[in-house]
């Protein structure tokens, strides 16, 4: 059973203040947190059902953890999703690398005031499919690990370097003939425009896109086209969800470095 400083405590690391005061973050799921397990993070607690921590003795004893088994009641109690799963993990954040010159050998994702923990979940876990290492977060993005960041990245995060910074600082450090593309209304269609790479590309914001100060450090707009000839009532949504059209553009750059 839970004692109370442990509950209150596990509660805590769901607040970013309490991450950034002790320093930890939590996961939950076998998928989670079997990445966490497999990855350089270190994982300092397990909150696990008997039957997980049997399933899953081999991998556990790998590590010098303190482990504690606990009943489905007390995972309910610490969990942040409405179906709790088998096993929980306090992990201690890793310190963000610095940005440094050999991150702009390719393609880096800059996340312009992305709110939605879903949305960075699910970018991070595209950024690992399409091989993409570096992300780079305006300060106005929401917390890495938020732990519904967390779960949506699926592991991801173990293997995605994270920083958060000023973008307009960050691009106009890249070096010259870097292109930085943008994702915009205006832009212009993706299918008919050369797209270099290495090159730094901004995801804006859910709601408002890409902030005005960054919009003239953009050096090739772009945009998804929609499809509409000759289908009623098709095409007309306003705009693509930013983990949606990141997917779109990621997989555009990497099929296009695959087939020249």
């Amino acid at each position: 059973m839970l004692s109370k400083n442990q509950l209150k405590h596990l509660t805590s690391l769901h607040l970013k203040k309490y991450r950034e005061l002790y320093g930890e973050f939590v996961a939950e799921g076998e998928k989670s947190v079997t990445e966490l397990l497999e990855s350089t993070f270190e994982v300092k607690e397990l909150f696990a059902s008997d039957t997980w921590l049997q399933d899953n003795a081999t991998l556990v004893n790998k590590h010098r953890i303190k482990v504690q088994e606990i009943t489905p009641d007390d995972l309910a109690r610490i969990s942040t999703l409405i179906t709790p799963n088998k096993v929980v993990a306090v992990a201690a954040i890793p310190k963000k690398p610095e940005p440094s010159a050999d991150m702009f050998s390719d393609l880096i994702l800059a996340l312009d005031n992305i709110r939605d923990p879903g949305n960075l979940g699910t970018i991070i876990r595209t950024a690992d499919w399409f091989g993409i290492r570096h992300i780079v977060c305006s300060p106005g993005c929401v917390d890495a690990y938020n732990p519904k960041v967390v779960q949506s990245s699926m592991g991801s995060i173990t293997r995605t370097n994270l920083n958060y910074i000023e973008l307009s600082e960050f691009i106009l450090s890249a070096p010259a003939g870097m292109d930085t593309y943008g994702c915009l209304l205006d832009g212009r269609n993706i299918h008919a425009i050369p797209l270099k790479s290495p090159a730094i590309i901004i995801i804006g914001n859910e709601s408002n896109g890409i902030s005005e100060a960054l919009l003239p450090l953009i050096t090739e707009r772009l945009r998804i086209p929609s499809f509409s000839t000759g289908y009623e009532n098709r095409g007309q949504a306003e705009s693509l969800n930013a983990s949606l059209a990141n997917a779109i553009i990621c997989y555009e750059f990497r099929r296009r470095q695959t087939t020249n």
